[in-house]
């Protein structure tokens, strides 16, 4: 695996993401563990770098209604919804640097969700993988 050259976590971008509605709510009867951060700018052969991503479990509810609670929540806070995948929700939202934060909402076990935001960090933004 090689990597990319001065590749850090943003932590303009951390702050901001940490503050978005839908890592900082969760579905009435769910509960939140604290959000953790990953950042990895290496590559795999021919595949993109990994990017940085902010990730929280949540335990709790129903996938229908968890599902519904982040649809909604998501749609009130600016992320645009776009389909595919075995995800509860996935959607995308403008960085304000010309990338895109990107969000899933996965079922991981029997009422079990990571709420998962994925974001580019700095040094690559020119690229905006």
């Amino acid at each position: 695996m090689s990597s990319a050259p001065d590749c850090h976590p943003d932590l303009a971008t951390v702050a901001a993401l940490r503050q978005e509605p839908v890592l900082t709510r969760v579905p009435p009867g769910a509960r939140g563990l604290l959000v953790k951060e990953t950042v990895s700018c290496g590559w795999a052969g021919s595949a993109p770098p990994a990017l940085g991503m902010l990730d929280s479990e949540v335990t709790g509810g129903d996938s229908d209604d968890v599902a519904r609670f982040y649809t909604d929540l998501a749609g009130s806070s600016g992320w645009q919804t776009f389909g595919g995948g075995d995800q509860l929700y996935s959607g995308a939202k403008p960085d304000g640097t010309d990338c895109t934060w990107q969000l899933q909402v996965v079922s991981t076990a029997e009422r079990t969700y990571h709420v998962r935001i994925t974001y580019t960090p700095r040094d690559l933004r020119p690229t905006c993988l």
